[in-house]
């Protein structure tokens, strides 16, 4: 409605809301049923998105502005696994790398598990509930996934999603 990207900053929705009233503007536009709607509803968004709580309940709820995150290793490599464990345990770090401050009150961290993970019951951890953070992972899998000398690999994602 105001013309700007999603994660516009708040001077620029104000400069949007601006230059759109002015468009829009009922002085402007006397008897013109369609501007005056169309200010309605500019008016209307600009009083979600111009304050900071209205602005964050909006994109908690619409997942707008939602923290980007950066996983380090990108890639692990496992080796020399003993297949009589059944389990991988590693770890990865997590950091902001973007977007609005993660806020545990209003965001949640989901995995998703590509093959082979998928086929394993997985546990994992991260401190403090707020990042930068350490996540540590167990992967446990049936008797005869993994096998000596075998090679596997497949994506581990995380992102960050509203809370309900």
């Amino acid at each position: 409605m105001l013309q700007v990207d999603p994660s516009a900053e708040p001077d620029v929705i104000e400069a949007a809301y601006k230059r759109l009233a002015l468009r829009y503007h009922p002085d402007r536009n006397a008897g013109d049923a369609r501007a005056e709607e169309h200010m309605k509803r500019i008016n209307e968004a600009f009083r979600v998105l111009g304050k900071p709580d209205s602005r964050a309940d909006y994109d908690a709820r619409t997942g707008a502005r939602l923290p980007e995150l950066e996983i380090t290793p990108a890639e692990i490599a496992l080796r020399a696994v003993d297949p009589n464990a059944r389990e991988i345990t590693f770890s990865v770090h997590l950091r902001q790398s973007g977007g609005p401050s993660f806020d545990p009150a209003i965001h949640r961290i989901d995995l998703a598990l590509a093959p082979p993970w998928h086929q394993a019951e997985v546990h994992w951890h991260w401190s403090h509930d707020r990042l930068p953070a350490d996540v540590d992972f167990t992967l446990a899998f049936a008797d005869g996934f993994l096998e000596p000398g075998g090679t596997f690999s497949g994506d581990i994602e995380l992102t960050v999603a509203a809370r309900d």
